[in-house]
């Protein structure tokens, strides 16, 4: 990434408990997406290798005759995935952008990102080198958030959602600034860079449990220094994590989180 690409959320050397949190969303669904697609023996690409957890599930099925080679921008967040899949000896971390793929010299057979686009200001850049570094026939699986779908109910400011107004494709521009609704534009894109779809469709998680939505805090406190950055003053930010703590205290309470487009293409 570039210098002004950093990631949006605080990260330490034992992980994320907000990206825990994504993993506890969507994991059980990512699999079942794609499960059909994996085979042993595949060199896999995971780009944005966060916790580490489907790194992990990679790995067992490639098979010790396959390869997976896991990325990601924070030295923290490597040891942190290091350490939950230690004994895997057909994983290779590398602290590498996913604008760098090519300084790997090395093509896949899979390219697996989830929710790393919409942190990048050229997320229409780095699906074309997913397509490049793919062998022929190979895989995309891409999973991409919606933000604007969030809701909660009973209806809290701290958790809504909003219906953004969504530019002309060809107005669209490489390199300016993150966007949150990327998942809206998967489909398009993944296209336009080549790649013939196979699958695609729209996951929304639900936490209804406290242990779930405790999570959402964690998350909130992970991500408090770019929404400051970002023009959120103290107080807003004060109020936001207040009325979330509330939110999971109220046992009648749901939080519906981000939707996710997922999308399997190939080359």
């Amino acid at each position: 990434m570039s210098k002004e690409e950093v990631y949006e959320y605080e990260v330490g050397p034992q992980g994320s408990q907000g990206l825990d949190l994504l993993d506890l969303a969507f994991n059980q669904s990512t699999i079942a997406f794609t499960q059909k697609y994996i085979k042993p023996g595949m060199t896999v690409l995971d780009v944005g290798c966060g916790t580490g957890v489907m790194s992990r599930w990679f790995a067992t099925q490639v098979g010790p005759e396959g390869k997976v080679i896991a990325i990601d921008n924070s030295e923290d967040q490597l040891l942190a995935a290091k350490k939950i899949t230690e004994g895997l000896k057909n994983i290779d971390y590398q602290c590498l952008s996913a604008y760098d793929i090519f300084d790997l010299h090395l093509t896949f057979d899979l390219i697996y990102c989830r929710f790393v686009l919409h942190h990048l200001h050229s997320p229409r850049k780095t699906i074309r080198l997913f397509y490049d570094t793919l062998n022929s026939g190979g895989i995309y699986i891409g999973e991409e958030g919606i933000i604007s779908a969030a809701f909660a109910y009973p209806s809290s400011f701290a958790w809504t959602g909003y219906m953004p107004t969504l530019p002309s494709p060809h107005t669209e521009q490489d390199g300016e600034n993150r966007d949150g609704d990327f998942g809206m534009k998967l489909f398009y894109y993944a296209k336009q860079a080549g790649f013939d779809i196979l699958d695609c469709q729209l996951v929304q998680p639900l936490l209804w449990k406290r242990a779930q939505k405790i999570l959402v805090v964690q998350g909130l406190k992970e991500f408090k220094k770019t929404a400051l950055a970002q023009g959120m003053t103290e107080q807003e930010w004060q109020n936001k994590h207040d009325e979330t703590l509330r939110l999971i205290q109220d046992d009648d309470q749901i939080i519906a989180f981000y939707q996710s487009c997922q999308v399997a293409a190939k080359k």
